[in-house]
């Protein structure tokens, strides 16, 4: 096999690798971190009007964390999150209804501020925690919990 004949097999066959291995990371990312459960019990179809943050930050417990990744939407019905387009597999949109929301807590970090949420399981009565980055983001949590 000539050296050029390697090489239109090496370049596509890397790609595909690639593509394969970090779609499996990105899913296993949602299986692990508690994505794939949170959108189970809060789906979110379509995003609802409200206010937009593109690039935003979030993290689920210890193991995942979406620094500037995801749309995030605050609106009447609560808080719509999707991840940008390649971090979407495995990843359907929430929508978190306002009332699921168990409590919040504030944190100034070095750079900037975050809050915290714990948002109830209705099946087990559970809560998973969930942080949000950025101080107009957390603010706006903030007021549309009725905190500010």
């Amino acid at each position: 096999m000539t050296d050029s004949a390697l090489l239109i097999l090496i370049v596509p066959g890397f790609f595909l690798c690639f593509g394969l291995l970090w779609s499996l990371i990105v899913f296993l990312i949602s299986r692990l971190g508690g994505w794939s459960r949170l959108s189970r019990l809060y789906p979110g179809n379509r995003p609802p009007p409200g206010h937009s943050w593109r690039w935003g930050s979030a993290s689920f417990g210890l193991f995942a964390s979406y620094r500037n990744c995801l749309d995030i939407t605050l609106s009447n019905a609560g808080i719509y999150l999707r991840p940008v387009i390649f971090f979407r597999i495995g990843h359907t949109p929430i929508l978190i209804p306002w009332h699921a929301i168990a409590s919040a807590r504030r944190s100034d970090l070095l750079i900037t501020k975050a809050i915290r949420l714990e948002i109830k399981d209705p099946e087990t009565g559970a809560t998973r925690k969930l942080s949000f980055y950025g101080s107009n983001l957390a603010n706006a949590i903030e007021s549309g919990l009725g905190m500010a």
